[in-house]
Protein backbone atom coordinates (compact mmCIF):
# COMPACT_ATOMS: atom_id res chain seq x y z
CA UNK A 1 0.00 0.00 0.00
CA UNK A 2 1.33 3.26 -1.21
CA UNK A 3 1.22 6.18 1.82
CA UNK A 4 2.59 9.20 2.64
CA UNK A 5 3.94 9.41 6.29
CA UNK A 6 3.35 12.79 8.19
CA UNK A 7 4.06 13.12 11.62
CA UNK A 8 1.70 14.86 13.76
CA UNK A 9 3.09 15.59 17.33
CA UNK A 10 5.41 12.87 17.56
CA UNK A 11 1.98 10.35 15.68
CA UNK A 12 2.90 9.14 12.37
CA UNK A 13 -0.05 8.41 10.25
CA UNK A 14 0.11 7.26 6.69
CA UNK A 15 -2.12 9.49 4.04
CA UNK A 16 -3.35 7.01 0.94
CA UNK A 17 -3.55 9.71 -2.07
CA UNK A 18 -3.92 7.16 -5.23
CA UNK A 19 -7.92 6.42 -5.07
CA UNK A 20 -10.76 6.34 -3.33
CA UNK A 21 -10.26 6.05 0.56
CA UNK A 22 -13.13 4.34 2.94
CA UNK A 23 -13.32 4.45 6.77
CA UNK A 24 -15.24 2.92 9.37
CA UNK A 25 -16.69 6.00 11.57
CA UNK A 26 -18.79 5.28 14.56
CA UNK A 27 -19.53 8.59 16.74
CA UNK A 28 -16.12 8.22 19.00
CA UNK A 29 -13.86 10.70 19.29
CA UNK A 30 -11.15 7.82 18.03
CA UNK A 31 -12.52 7.28 14.30
CA UNK A 32 -13.76 11.67 13.97
CA UNK A 33 -10.18 12.62 14.24
CA UNK A 34 -9.35 10.43 11.35
CA UNK A 35 -12.21 11.15 9.65
CA UNK A 36 -11.50 14.89 10.24
CA UNK A 37 -7.52 14.52 9.02
CA UNK A 38 -9.12 12.37 5.87
CA UNK A 39 -11.25 15.10 4.66
CA UNK A 40 -8.62 17.68 5.15
CA UNK A 41 -6.08 15.77 2.56
CA UNK A 42 -7.78 13.11 0.65
CA UNK A 43 -8.71 14.53 -2.85
CA UNK A 44 -10.32 11.63 -4.03
CA UNK A 45 -13.76 10.43 -2.88
CA UNK A 46 -14.18 9.25 0.64
CA UNK A 47 -16.72 6.38 1.59
CA UNK A 48 -17.62 6.37 5.14
CA UNK A 49 -18.94 3.00 6.70
CA UNK A 50 -21.25 2.56 9.72
CA UNK A 51 -22.54 -0.44 11.34
CA UNK A 52 -25.21 -0.09 14.13
CA UNK A 53 -27.48 -2.19 16.11
CA UNK A 54 -30.71 -1.86 15.57
CA UNK A 55 -31.90 -1.06 19.12
CA UNK A 56 -29.74 1.20 19.36
CA UNK A 57 -30.32 3.28 16.56
CA UNK A 58 -32.08 6.69 17.93
CA UNK A 59 -29.07 6.93 20.62
CA UNK A 60 -26.09 6.52 17.92
CA UNK A 61 -27.36 7.26 14.54
CA UNK A 62 -27.94 10.77 15.62
CA UNK A 63 -24.70 11.31 17.10
CA UNK A 64 -23.15 9.96 13.75
CA UNK A 65 -24.56 12.48 11.97
CA UNK A 66 -23.32 15.31 14.13
CA UNK A 67 -19.78 13.94 13.76
CA UNK A 68 -19.77 13.19 10.34
CA UNK A 69 -21.57 17.09 9.54
CA UNK A 70 -19.13 18.55 11.70
CA UNK A 71 -15.99 17.08 9.96
CA UNK A 72 -17.63 18.55 6.50
CA UNK A 73 -18.48 21.92 7.70
CA UNK A 74 -15.03 22.20 8.95
CA UNK A 75 -13.21 20.73 6.11
CA UNK A 76 -15.29 21.62 3.48
CA UNK A 77 -15.17 18.06 1.50
CA UNK A 78 -17.97 17.52 -0.83
CA UNK A 79 -17.16 14.37 -2.67
CA UNK A 80 -18.44 12.43 0.48
CA UNK A 81 -20.61 8.54 0.63
CA UNK A 82 -22.03 7.32 3.90
CA UNK A 83 -22.64 3.97 4.09
CA UNK A 84 -25.58 2.91 6.53
CA UNK A 85 -26.07 -0.14 7.63
CA UNK A 86 -28.76 -1.05 10.57
CA UNK A 87 -29.49 -4.44 11.44
CA UNK A 88 -30.90 -6.65 14.58
CA UNK A 89 -28.36 -8.33 16.13
CA UNK A 90 -24.91 -7.28 14.15
CA UNK A 91 -22.71 -10.79 13.96
CA UNK A 92 -19.16 -10.33 14.71
CA UNK A 93 -18.30 -11.12 10.87
CA UNK A 94 -20.36 -8.56 9.51
CA UNK A 95 -18.38 -5.54 9.22
CA UNK A 96 -15.35 -7.15 8.24
CA UNK A 97 -17.49 -8.42 5.17
CA UNK A 98 -18.43 -4.55 4.61
CA UNK A 99 -15.04 -3.54 4.82
CA UNK A 100 -13.92 -6.72 2.10
CA UNK A 101 -17.21 -5.83 -0.03
CA UNK A 102 -16.06 -2.02 -0.55
CA UNK A 103 -12.11 -3.34 -1.17
CA UNK A 104 -13.29 -6.32 -3.92
CA UNK A 105 -15.81 -4.43 -5.53
CA UNK A 106 -13.08 -0.96 -6.33
CA UNK A 107 -15.39 1.08 -4.08
CA UNK A 108 -12.01 1.71 -2.13
CA UNK A 109 -8.54 0.65 -2.30
CA UNK A 110 -7.86 0.91 1.25
CA UNK A 111 -10.09 1.48 4.49
CA UNK A 112 -9.37 3.41 7.86
CA UNK A 113 -9.93 2.25 11.07
CA UNK A 114 -10.01 4.26 14.53
CA UNK A 115 -9.11 1.03 16.58
CA UNK A 116 -6.87 2.64 19.38
CA UNK A 117 -5.39 0.75 22.79
CA UNK A 118 -6.53 0.99 25.81
CA UNK A 119 -4.96 2.75 28.87
CA UNK A 120 -2.47 0.70 31.16
CA UNK A 121 -4.67 -1.75 33.31
CA UNK A 122 -3.74 -0.29 36.24
CA UNK A 123 -4.82 3.17 34.79
CA UNK A 124 -8.69 1.88 34.53
CA UNK A 125 -8.56 -1.02 37.23
CA UNK A 126 -11.19 0.21 39.14
CA UNK A 127 -13.51 2.08 36.95
CA UNK A 128 -17.49 1.27 37.46
CA UNK A 129 -17.83 -0.54 34.22
CA UNK A 130 -15.37 -3.47 33.30
CA UNK A 131 -15.20 -4.34 29.30
CA UNK A 132 -15.79 -7.45 28.13
CA UNK A 133 -13.25 -10.18 27.94
CA UNK A 134 -13.30 -10.44 24.13
CA UNK A 135 -12.91 -6.71 23.96
CA UNK A 136 -9.84 -6.34 26.01
CA UNK A 137 -8.23 -9.20 24.38
CA UNK A 138 -7.83 -7.78 21.02
CA UNK A 139 -6.61 -4.00 21.95
CA UNK A 140 -4.60 -5.14 25.26
CA UNK A 141 -1.87 -2.19 26.58
CA UNK A 142 1.74 -3.50 26.37
CA UNK A 143 1.29 -5.64 22.70
CA UNK A 144 2.20 -4.06 19.47
CA UNK A 145 -0.29 -5.24 17.07
CA UNK A 146 -0.31 -4.82 13.16
CA UNK A 147 -1.41 -1.47 11.68
CA UNK A 148 -2.46 -3.36 8.67
CA UNK A 149 -5.66 -6.14 8.92
CA UNK A 150 -6.51 -7.00 11.99
CA UNK A 151 -7.83 -10.09 13.56
CA UNK A 152 -10.33 -10.45 16.13
CA UNK A 153 -10.22 -13.08 18.58
CA UNK A 154 -12.84 -15.43 19.66
CA UNK A 155 -12.42 -16.76 23.52
CA UNK A 156 -13.10 -20.46 23.96
CA UNK A 157 -17.06 -20.94 25.13
CA UNK A 158 -17.77 -17.44 23.59
CA UNK A 159 -21.94 -16.05 23.83
CA UNK A 160 -20.59 -13.18 21.80
CA UNK A 161 -21.96 -15.48 18.61
CA UNK A 162 -25.25 -17.60 18.89
CA UNK A 163 -25.20 -19.31 17.18
CA UNK A 164 -21.63 -19.58 17.52
CA UNK A 165 -19.54 -18.61 14.56
CA UNK A 166 -18.78 -20.21 11.28
CA UNK A 167 -17.70 -19.67 7.49
CA UNK A 168 -18.51 -22.26 5.35
CA UNK A 169 -19.61 -24.26 7.99
CA UNK A 170 -16.97 -24.47 9.66
CA UNK A 171 -16.53 -23.12 13.41
CA UNK A 172 -13.64 -20.10 13.78
CA UNK A 173 -11.87 -19.12 16.79
CA UNK A 174 -10.64 -15.70 15.41
CA UNK A 175 -11.85 -13.14 12.00
CA UNK A 176 -9.04 -12.05 10.20
CA UNK A 177 -8.87 -8.71 7.99
CA UNK A 178 -6.40 -8.67 5.31
CA UNK A 179 -3.73 -6.08 4.86
CA UNK A 180 -6.04 -3.40 3.29
CA UNK A 181 -7.61 -2.34 6.21
CA UNK A 182 -5.23 0.40 7.99
CA UNK A 183 -5.32 1.24 11.47
CA UNK A 184 -2.79 4.19 12.23
CA UNK A 185 -2.97 4.65 15.80
CA UNK A 186 -3.60 0.78 16.81
CA UNK A 187 -0.44 0.99 19.21
CA UNK A 188 -1.59 4.71 20.60
CA UNK A 189 -4.07 5.35 23.49
CA UNK A 190 -6.72 7.97 23.64
CA UNK A 191 -3.98 10.22 25.34
CA UNK A 192 -2.50 10.06 21.63
CA UNK A 193 -6.03 11.12 20.50
CA UNK A 194 -6.04 13.52 22.23
CA UNK A 195 -2.85 15.26 21.10
CA UNK A 196 -4.13 15.06 17.71
CA UNK A 197 -7.43 16.86 18.36
CA UNK A 198 -5.00 19.51 19.97
CA UNK A 199 -2.38 19.71 17.02
CA UNK A 200 -4.91 20.04 14.40
CA UNK A 201 -6.89 22.56 16.07
CA UNK A 202 -10.41 21.07 16.57
CA UNK A 203 -10.38 20.26 20.28
CA UNK A 204 -13.10 22.87 21.00
CA UNK A 205 -14.95 22.53 17.34
CA UNK A 206 -15.29 18.48 16.83
CA UNK A 207 -14.36 16.80 20.33
CA UNK A 208 -17.34 18.16 21.93
CA UNK A 209 -20.06 16.90 19.48
CA UNK A 210 -18.51 13.16 19.90
CA UNK A 211 -19.87 10.28 21.67
CA UNK A 212 -17.38 7.76 23.56
CA UNK A 213 -20.42 6.69 26.53
CA UNK A 214 -21.68 3.20 26.14
CA UNK A 215 -24.77 4.12 28.60
CA UNK A 216 -27.82 4.37 26.43
CA UNK A 217 -30.11 4.99 29.66
CA UNK A 218 -28.08 8.50 28.74
CA UNK A 219 -28.95 9.75 25.27
CA UNK A 220 -27.43 13.36 24.16
CA UNK A 221 -24.00 13.55 26.76
CA UNK A 222 -22.09 11.47 28.72
CA UNK A 223 -23.04 9.67 31.73
CA UNK A 224 -19.15 9.89 33.02
CA UNK A 225 -19.46 6.21 35.01
CA UNK A 226 -19.11 3.89 32.25
CA UNK A 227 -15.70 2.34 30.86
CA UNK A 228 -15.53 4.77 27.83
CA UNK A 229 -16.17 7.77 29.56
CA UNK A 230 -14.24 6.85 32.64
CA UNK A 231 -11.16 6.35 29.48
CA UNK A 232 -12.34 10.08 27.62
CA UNK A 233 -12.12 11.22 30.51
CA UNK A 234 -8.34 10.26 31.33
CA UNK A 235 -7.06 10.86 28.04
CA UNK A 236 -9.16 14.70 27.46
CA UNK A 237 -9.09 15.78 30.77
CA UNK A 238 -13.09 16.78 30.66
CA UNK A 239 -15.95 14.67 28.73
CA UNK A 240 -17.46 17.17 26.29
Amino acid sequence: MNLEYVDIDGIRIGLYKDGPVGISVSCGADSAIILYWLMKNVEHDLHIYNLIAEYRKDILEPAFDIVVNKCIELTGKTNVFIHKLHVPKPPPELMFKVYKDALDSGEVDIVYTGLTKFPPDEVYADWEEKLPEWHVQTRRDGQVFAEFGFEMQLPAGTNFADPPLSIDGNPVDKLAMDKRAYSPLVNHNKQSVAKLYKALGVLDTLYPVTRSCENDNHPGSHCGKCWWCGERMWAFGFLE
